[in-house]
């Protein structure tokens, strides 16, 4: 029998190529993380900022005296309030003052917020750089705050000890 009008078709098979995951769908999941990560990062900077110099006293104890202490330390100098009274670092005071806010991690956020900020157009992950670097900057300013002060005096007014040089009195006649 004939077919009248039509054509047989022919099929041709098609192969669809199996792709491997290409980089930049690696790259745009770690891109859109980065302000997660940014703020983590910030988070991290703060409490290690405000916390670091009081956790030195519950150093080789158990994970729940570090705890204790962690808790002590933060919320002593930032409220004043201490929660647990028996635990190490219980004696925590409120500290506030402005003497702190140029620490580490404030200048390394200025720095990578400059970095992020320059107008050339051949250097890598400036966006990156300058996201990471307004949350350090911001956490280093507001931990700088709350941070120990050390016991020198920013007191520009007054007196402070000069050094003394031993003379003695010649006279050239």
């Amino acid at each position: 029998m004939a077919r009248r009008g039509r054509r047989a078709k022919t099929r041709t098979v098609t192969r669809r190529r199996r792709r491997l995951p290409s980089r930049k769908k690696v790259s745009k999941s770690i891109g859109s993380q980065w302000g997660k990560i940014s703020k983590g990062a910030g988070v991290l900077a703060f409490l290690s900022n405000v916390t670091g110099s009081d956790m030195s006293a519950s150093a080789g104890q158990p994970i729940a005296a570090r705890a204790q202490n962690f808790g002590n330390s933060l919320l002593g100098r930032i409220s004043g309030y201490t929660p647990f009274k028996n635990a190490a670092g219980a004696n925590t005071p409120q500290t506030i003052g402005i003497d702190g806010i140029f620490n580490k991690w404030s200048g390394i956020g200025l720095a990578s917020t400059v970095y992020g900020m320059l107008p050339l157009k051949m250097l890598p992950h400036k966006g990156k750089a300058k996201t990471l670097g307004k949350s350090l900057l911001t956490a280093g300013i507001l931990s700088g705050i709350f941070m120990p002060t050390n016991n020198r005096s920013s007191n520009l007014i007054a007196p402070s000890h000069g050094i003394t040089v031993a003379s003695s009195e010649v006279s050239y006649t």
